[in-house]
Formats: structure tokens, C-alpha cells, sequence
């Protein structure tokens, strides 16, 4: 992703603005719901979600931000090189041939069982980690069940074991079985924590994400791994309410190309799965799946001029065909399919409801070729 350094003009195709001032804001809401003693870790993988890995890290230092987390550790030295000096957790897995460049770049280390944490500790580097534990989700980690395998890990001379953590497999549903699969996630976790402490293990941990953080608050942890709430969005639904006022991070905008008048009954785009009913005026705006937009977007729209523009026809690589009929635009207007224009707004989680989609993976999909316009 570009940054756009252009002065007093937008870009010419398709782009991202993103609010450093609502961004700025998610985190000062987030740190007032913390219990004491928790830090926000913040979750910058995938490129921020879409929102730019480094300039979202920068700006959340200037708050106050100590620790982020990556998936990745091409992630984490990206950070590093552009001056990030906060704690860096890489919430994936890493190969240990590559164990020199943890050390070097100074990056926490997830370890994802033990046969991991031994040939991580074999490559001589004394790495910092975090423990993952698998608490029922059934991905990455060590069974939590298997105290003495993790009780090893944190005697493994060649590691320095500072954190422990897991992962809410379903704390984002309201429904009564997985509320209580989540509570005894939670206890579980908590329970392994208090035996290595009497053994006088005392690790960092954390256990919660961004819904975690607000559903299921747990006293006791060094952090809370907060992600998608920081950019101002739900995961599944415009319905659902985390308590908290979080404000939209990203918008995302693109230019009409072209305006064309079509006669009734001819068929748009790949497939001719559109046929206009009537006369039809249709825009060709300058976005398609090459930048992110789902392909398999149904009853979608636009924005244009502060007025919905239905999608019509398949989403092409490049290009999208919105119905402008009876709407004022010309060539070179700006199409809004995510954010406000006028009193319509666009809200991404809306937009991957319609997809089939959650946020999270809507917002992680956008495009290397969009150029990204940051504002304060």
C-alpha cells in the first residue's frame, strides 16, 4: 500500500482514507475499559487490517502504545525497520533456521508446542517468547491440559518464557453453549495460571481479543490483544454493540471512469447475469476484486454524490457497473463503498454481511494498489 503525499487533491483511481484522529480516539476508549494493570496490545497484522501496518504502529506510539502484535515475522521486521521500538509479539509461527533474525530485530516470539520451543531453543539464540496454550480452539499451542510439557518450556534453558496466552474460539456469539464454552476457556486458562505460579512461574498473560475485552472481562492480565475494535468496526454484524464508542477508521473511495446509457434489456458484465429492465444510465467505477471488493457481493451499493447506487451485474478484476439511473454524476465523481458521504454512510461491516464475510477479512483483503490517504 502507497501513501498518498499528493497536496490539496485526491488520487485518480481507487484509494483508502484513513483517520489518524478516530484511530487516536478507538485507543484512548479502549484504555478506559482496561482493568488496572492491563495494557492494550495492539494488533497490527495484517497490514493493520488494511489500514497500514507502520503508520497505524506510529501513531499508536505517539499515544503511549508499548506492545503490538504481528502474525508474521516479515511483519515484525517491517516494524522495526520503520522505527517502531514498542514490544512486538509474532502471534504465528516461525521457523527456527530463522531464530538470528528474532534476535536481532528484538521480536517476542510465539511458541506454537514444545517440539517448537525445543528447536527454537537449540538454535542458540536465547529468544524471548510468549507460550501459546490451547484452551479448546484446537490451533495453535500447547494443551493446557499438559502441565508438565509446559512446565518444560519454561525451564528451557535456551528461551526466556515471559508471556502466556490463548485464544477465545467464540467470544464474539451470543449464544448460551458458546458463552460457557468461552467461561470455561476462561477458567481453564486461569487455573493453569495459578498452578505455575506456585511454581513459581509468572508469566505475562493474556487470554483476551477485542470481543474478549468487552464480554468477558478478566482481572489479572498483562494485556489485551485488541485488533478490529481499534479500527472502529464489529466483526459480524452493524447489530452488535461492544459497549464502547468506537469511531470508523477507514473509508474507501474510487473514481467513475465512465458513464454509458444501455437500452432495455441488454445484459451487463461477465455472465449477463444483469439485464436492465428498463433504460439505464450505469457508471463504471474504477475498482474490482484486484482491489479487494468481494466478487460474490450481493444487493451492494455505492455512494455516489450522497445518494446508494445499486451494484449491477459480476464484479469484474478492475472494474464494478453501478445503476446511476435518475442520479446526478459525471465522469471523474467519487463512488463511496465504504464510509459517509452526506447523510449515507457505509459501514464495512455491513458491506461483509452482504459478501458472506466478517469485517476482519473484508478489511485484511483490500488491495496492494490502493493508495492509502491519511488525515488527522
Amino acid at each position: 500500500m502507497k501513501e498518498w503525499t499528493g497536496k490539496n487533491q485526491k488520487p485518480g483511481r481507487a484509494w483508502l482514507e484513513i483517520s489518524l484522529k478516530n484511530l487516536r480516539d478507538n485507543y484512548r476508549s479502549i484504555l478506559e475499559r482496561l482493568p488496572e494493570g492491563c495494557a492494550c496490545m495492539a494488533v497490527v497484522k495484517a497490514d493493520a487490517y488494511g489500514h497500514g501496518a507502520v503508520k497505524v504502529a506510529q501513531t499508536l506510539e505517539q499515544e503511549g502504545c508499548r506492545h503490538f502484535a504481528v502474525a508474521t515475522l516479515e511483519e515484525g521486521i517491517a516494524l522495526r525497520a520503520a522505527g517502531v521500538k514498542g514490544e512486538i509479539l509474532i502471534l504465528g509461527y516461525t521457523m527456527p533456521r530463522d531464530a538470528f533474525l528474532l534476535k536481532r530485530y528484538d521480536l517476542l516470539q510465539t511458541v506454537v508446542d514444545e517440539a517448537h520451543g525445543k528447536a527454537l531453543a537449540a538454535a542458540g539464540y536465547f529468544l524471548r517468547v510468549h507460550l501459546a496454550v490451547d484452551t479448546g480452539m484446537h490451533r495453535l499451542g500447547i494443551s493446557c491440559q499438559d502441565e508438565e510439557g509446559i512446565e518444560r518450556i519454561f525451564r528451557m534453558s535456551g528461551l526466556k518464557a515471559e508471556g502466556l496466552y490463548s485464544h477465545l474460539s467464540v467470544a464474539d456469539s451470543l449464544r448460551e453453549e458458546d458463552k460457557s464454552f468461552t467461561q470455561k476457556q476462561i477458567a481453564d486458562f486461569l487455573e493453569l495460571k495459578r498452578k505455575l505460579a506456585a511454581k513459581g512461574f509468572f508469566p505475562e498473560c493474556h487470554i483476551q481479543s477485542s470481543y474478549g475485552l468487552f464480554c468477558y472481562p478478566v482481572e489479572g492480565m498483562a494485556y489485551a490483544r485488541v485488533g478490529i475494535a481499534l479500527y472502529g468496526c464489529t466483526s459480524n454484524s452493524p447489530k452488535e454493540n461492544l459497549g464502547v464508542r468506537l469511531k470508523p477508521v477507514l473509508s474507501l473511495k474510487c473514481r467513475i471512469a465512465c458513464i454509458r446509457t444501455v437500452e432495455a434489456g441488454s445484459f451487463v458484465s461477465y455472465g449477463r447475469t444483469w439485464q436492465a429492465a428498463k433504460e439505464s444510465r450505469l457508471a463504471v467505477i474504477a475498482m474490482g476484486y484486484a482491489d479487494g471488493l468481494p466478487r460474490n457481493l450481493e444487493e451492494g451499493y455505492a455512494l455516489v454524490n450522497g445518494k446508494r447506487a445499486p451494484i449491477v451485474g459480476r464484479i469484474c478484476m478492475d472494474q464494478t457497473i453501478l445503476d446511476i439511473t435518475g442520479l446526478e454524476a459525471k465522469e471523474g465523481d467519487t463512488a463511496t463503498l465504504i464510509g459517509r458521504d452526506g447523510e449515507e454512510e457505509i459501514q464495512a461491516v455491513a458491506l461483509a454481511q452482504r459478501a458472506g464475510s466478517i469485517t476482519n477479512e473484508l478489511l485484511s483483503r483490500l488491495g496492494k494498489r490502493l493508495t492509502a490517504v491519511y488525515t488527522e
